[in-house]
């Protein structure tokens, strides 16, 4: 005999029905969650996109607008070491230098003291262009984050310091270069800086405000054919200070008699 089925009970097929209506509600739930949390990731980064987007239109229109140094020469080709310290008429020191040059280092190692001494008595005028040749051959960016920093510093009011400070710190490997720790944090605080003038400095550099200050000093020294660092000229004219790293006092004697 053929046997019948029995048609469900009727409270079985409510209990059926409601378990497919939580499981239907529970995949609609889950996927609301999933396109919440995709909003969000997605609402963060447009958040992060316009903060970098910011931050680099900020960075280009400060070089484009550019902040001087209070220091910088009448040309804005360099910055003056002893601003308002020498006569009208004495001398004019100029050095030409680039912060990653060995160089650069060791003129500075045997005469930057004495240089800072002529300067600080008014025997002569001190003026620094920085050049920053070096990171095209180095193919990093150092000599001109540095070039920025120290501008920067001028900008703070401690310019000289700070100038000594990076070539103290150079690295015994040509090609390792400054990093941003260095240039923000370390430098500034072996300079002296603090408070206010700090946090002028810091602003300043974070924003790269004299970038373009150091792209124009780097291309008038070039335009002065000036191809090899350092190059020393006493009011414009060639001079060679490397035969006197062993006599400091013979250097000053000697600059004076250049200009005379």
């Amino acid at each position: 005999m053929t046997k019948r089925t029995q048609a469900p009970k009727a409270g079985g097929r409510r209990e059926q029905l409601r378990q497919q209506a939580a499981a239907a509600e529970a995949r609609r739930r889950q996927k609301r969650i999933l396109l919440v949390g995709v909003a969000i990731v997605v609402a963060a980064a447009l958040v992060v996109g316009v903060v970098v987007g910011v931050q680099a239109l900020r960075g280009r229109a400060n070089e484009v607008a550019g902040v001087t140094p209070p220091n910088a020469n009448a040309d804005n080709t360099g910055i003056i070491a002893n601003p308002g310290v020498a006569p009208a008429d004495a001398p004019v020191l100029t050095i030409y230098q680039d912060f990653q040059c060995p160089a650069c280092k060791s003129f500075e190692d045997a005469l930057g003291a004495t240089v800072n001494e002529m300067a600080a008595s008014g025997q002569v005028t001190v003026e620094h262009r920085t050049m920053t040749f070096l990171d095209r051959s180095l193919r990093n960016d150092a000599s001109f984050r540095a070039g920025v920093a120290a501008a920067c510093a001028d900008v703070a009011g401690a310019y000289t310091d700070y100038y000594g400070v990076i070539y103290a710190n150079q690295p015994a490997s040509e090609g390792t270069g400054y990093s941003d720790d260095q240039l923000l944090t370390r430098f500034p605080e072996e300079a002296g800086l603090t408070g206010e003038t700090l946090e002028t400095f810091k602003s300043c550099y974070r924003g790269k405000d004299t970038a373009a200050f150091v792209r124009g000093t780097d291309a008038a020294s070039t335009a002065a054919e000036v191809s090899s660092t350092p190059t020393i000229r006493v009011n414009g004219e060639d001079f060679d200070a490397s035969q006197y790293y062993a006599n400091p006092a013979a250097f000053a004697a000697a600059v004076e008699q250049a200009a005379a």
